[in-house]
Formats: structure tokens, C-alpha cells, sequence
């Protein structure tokens, strides 16, 4: 894509914003952080303890608070023994990892933004089609997201555990690093989340059309391409599990804008993170 085309899209997306596109809460949060834009420090802690004071329907919170675990225990283990590993995390938001050629996440972050948005707001038509149709352009985009973000997770995670790792790994498929982290085994509640959301066959049944929405049925048949069986789940199992991923951009802002306040910021600035957030990072660092 070129750079003129990107940063038109990223203007539109403030755009999108100032014009209420996302809700009037999202358009004062955006004054918000205008106010604030040249400070340092202060967006990454707003997007922080933004995200842990909002209520969030207890079904959904895990999800979220899983991957900010997973992300910054990894970062913490690996930060001081090798910097351009953990650093990854952050720099696949702007640009692909040297030596790779589908790392670069920043566009995969808007489409899921943008397609979560428009699933949600489905729900309010009361169309089976158009919620079926949107839901699954929602599942798609947050998988594709995941594809780049769990290659990053994968390569930390064999490090942490003293394995070799390599950074064109990352260009591999969806499923075979998915794979290749479910055999490493890692253990906490958090990985077991986080596995719930990655669903490689369902994005691969989708990318492919090879998907639909029995609608008398209320179920969804699928082509698993692995097994090359047909699979079936309930349309609300669906909605559900793209529902449960619904934070995941939140979660991944989090994640990079905490290992900013502690790359960038002051004693000063970190006292100022969230308890339960702070209580997090101690127990991360304390195992080290």
C-alpha cells in the first residue's frame, strides 16, 4: 500500500471519529486526548486506566485482561535479555518486522475496529442476513489480527522457555503457528483465553467462502480445510465467541502503551498505573 494511501486512511479514520461514526463517547474521548497530544506520557497512561475503568460485561473482561498477560509477561521476561525480540510488540503496530513481509498490524487494528463496529450495530436491525453477514466479517478481521499478533507470541514464548526462535517464522500460516504454540503448552488461565479466540479454520472457511448460516437451523456449517469435514456451531456459539474478542484492540493498546510507561516514563508516571495492573506486572517480575 502506498504511503500516501495509508496516511489517508489513517485520517479518515479520524474523521470517522470527530463525525460521531463510532458514538458520542468515542468523539469526546478523541477532544480528550487531543488536549493532552504533547505529552509523552499522558496517552499512553489515558488509553490504560481508560481501559480499566470501564465497565465491561463480565463475560467478555477475561479475554481481554488474558491477552495483556500474556503479552506483558512475555515482554517483561524477554526485555532484558533481548530487546528486539520483545520490542516486536510494539514495532509490528508500525511497520513489518525486518525480514518479514505480513507483520505489519496496524491496518488488520483498524478493520477490526471498524468491522466490530459495524457487527454490533447489526444487532439493532433485527436482520438475520445482515447480522450474519457483518458477524462474520467481524470474526474475520479479529483473526486476522490475531494471525500477526500470536507469531509475536510464539517467538517470545520459545525464547522465554530457552528455544530458539526465528523472525521469519512469523510469515507462517495462521494455523501452523497457532499449532506450534498449543505444543509448546503454556500454562495459565490466560493462554487457555486466549486459545478460545484463535480459530484459523473458521478465518480459512471464510477467506475461502467455504461457510454459511442456516438460517431455519440457526446454525453455521463450516469446511474445517484440515480435516476436509464440514463442522457445524450455533449462530449465537458465533456471535458469541466474535463478541468475546470484542476488546481485543483495547487489550493490545494497553499492552504497548504500558511497556511505553515503562520504557519512557518516570517513577512518577508508573505509580500512576492501574492497581490491578500494577499487582499484575509485581507478580510478572517477581517470578523472574
Amino acid at each position: 500500500m502506498k504511503e500516501e494511501n495509508i496516511d489517508r486512511r489513517y485520517l479518515q479514520l479520524g474523521e470517522q471519529i470527530e463525525s460521531g461514526l463510532y458514538g458520542s463517547k468515542v468523539k469526546k474521548e478523541a477532544s480528550i486526548y487531543k488536549s493532552i497530544s504533547n505529552s509523552h506520557i499522558e496517552p499512553f497512561l489515558k488509553n490504560i486506566n481508560d481501559f480499566y475503568s470501564k465497565e465491561i460485561n463480565p463475560v467478555f473482561r477475561p479475554y481481554p485482561v488474558a491477552l495483556i498477560e500474556v503479552i506483558l509477561s512475555l515482554f517483561f521476561k524477554n526485555n532484558s535479555k533481548d530487546v528486539k525480540l520483545s520490542d516486536c510488540f510494539c514495532l509490528i503496530f508500525q511497520e513489518n518486522i525486518e525480514g518479514t513481509k505480513k507483520t505489519f498490524i496496524k491496518d488488520k487494528y483498524i478493520n477490526m475496529l471498524d468491522a466490530g463496529h459495524a457487527s454490533k450495530q447489526s444487532l439493532n436491525t433485527n436482520n438475520p442476513l445482515i447480522i450474519w453477514e457483518l458477524s462474520k466479517n467481524s470474526f474475520l478481521a479479529y483473526n486476522e489480527f490475531l494471525n500477526v499478533l500470536v507469531g509475536a507470541i510464539l517467538i517470545n514464548y520459545r525464547y522465554s522457555i530457552g528455544k530458539d526462535y526465528k523472525f521469519n517464522s512469523l510469515d507462517n500460516a495462521y494455523a501452523n503457528k497457532v499449532n506450534q504454540l498449543i505444543e509448546l503448552k503454556p500454562e495459565g488461565k490466560c493462554y487457555e483465553y486466549l486459545f478460545e479466540l484463535l480459530r484459523p479454520d473458521i478465518r480459512n472457511a471464510i477467506g475461502h467462502q467455504n461457510i454459511w448460516f442456516d438460517k431455519s437451523n440457526r446454525l453455521v456449517t463450516y469446511l474445517n480445510d484440515k480435516t476436509g469435514t464440514n463442522e457445524t456451531m450455533s449462530i449465537e456459539e458465533f456471535i458469541l465467541l466474535d463478541a468475546k474478542a470484542s476488546y481485543l484492540a483495547e487489550a493490545y493498546l494497553v499492552s504497548i502503551s504500558t511497556i511505553a510507561v515503562f520504557s519512557i516514563g518516570t517513577t512518577s508516571d508508573k505509580i500512576g498505573l492501574p492497581k490491578e495492573l500494577t499487582s499484575l506486572i509485581m507478580n510478572i517480575i517477581s517470578t523472574e
